[in-house]
């Protein structure tokens, strides 16, 4: 299976010449055959932008994956339903659910702007699985991953609005997208909240392979402690990485530590990067 990767949303812009918008937020563009998935859509803010400038139609867009249900990664959606209602969107049961994030003036809502019964109302298939889901040949996505070491946390900043009371949110909707490739496992990261470390364990589970050729996008490691970063570093080398794409929420100290250790394995991602597998 071929696959080209667009990034159409991400922190960063790079490429000179070139009218892209960079945004807090994240968006692959998937080709395989005649198959165009977007992996998050991006906060809505150059989902639209940056798809015109790189010439690519979103009205031909045939499904649509949530790594998890926070705002800068499925506003999007908004743009995507102005010319498209005939795809499927593919995530977990909780991906909808009233996420709020903990501040010192109170709570504020970072959860998905558009309700289910709106996309429902539009046409849009919906299909919500906590277990793992093959959507195209060659792509999969994780299911539920598992909180495993003890390094890696969720956070204490994430919570849900339920009435006058504020339940942590252990984020279990977060989910990453697995695509097999000739050159080896590639694993594409929304914001890892459950851990990369985790992530990955739990890709070489249900592949039954200890190798992953590639990651690209976020890690969640921007206010990671030197510990925290060492011990990440020390267990992404057993998975034997070639290309470790980062950005969005993975942050630069962790970028550079990341640089260090793995030297040119390690790349920023950027809006119009195009990554090609065959």
């Amino acid at each position: 299976m071929n696959f080209k990767i667009t990034t159409l949303c991400e922190n960063n812009v790079a490429q000179s010449g070139k009218k892209l918008m960079g945004e807090h937020g994240l968006s692959f563009y998937i080709e395989a055959d005649n198959r165009r998935i977007l992996f998050d859509t991006g906060q809505n803010l150059g989902l639209s932008n940056n798809a015109k400038v790189l010439g690519i139609d979103l009205s031909r867009i045939d499904t649509v994956v949530l790594s998890h249900g926070h705002y800068d990664h499925s506003g999007g959606l908004k743009t995507l339903l102005d010319c498209n209602s005939d795809f499927t969107l593919y995530a977990h049961p909780d991906v909808f659910d009233p996420k709020v994030k903990g501040a010192d003036d109170g709570h504020k809502y970072i959860g998905i702007p558009v309700q289910k019964n709106d996309l429902e109302q539009k046409g849009i298939k919906i299909q919500l699985d906590k277990d793992p889901v093959q959507i195209a040949p060659g792509i999969t996505t994780t299911g539920v991953i598992a909180l495993e070491n003890d390094f890696e946390e969720v956070g204490s900043i994430f919570y849900l609005k339920n009435g006058d009371d504020y339940p942590a949110d252990t984020l279990a909707d977060d989910r990453a997208l697995i695509l097999d490739t000739e050159k080896g496992w590639v694993v594409l990261l929304g914001c890892s909240h459950r851990g990369v470390v985790n992530t990955l364990n739990h890709v070489t589970q249900i592949t039954g392979s200890n190798t992953i050729y590639a990651v690209l996008g976020g890690l969640h490691l921007g206010k990671a402690s030197d510990a925290k970063l060492d011990m990440i570093i020390v267990h992404l080398r057993a998975f034997g990485l070639e290309k470790i794409g980062v950005g969005h929420c993975t942050g630069p100290k962790a970028f550079l530590a990341l640089s260090n250790a793995f030297k040119e394995k390690v790349f920023l991602n950027t809006v119009g990067n195009v990554i090609e597998f065959n």
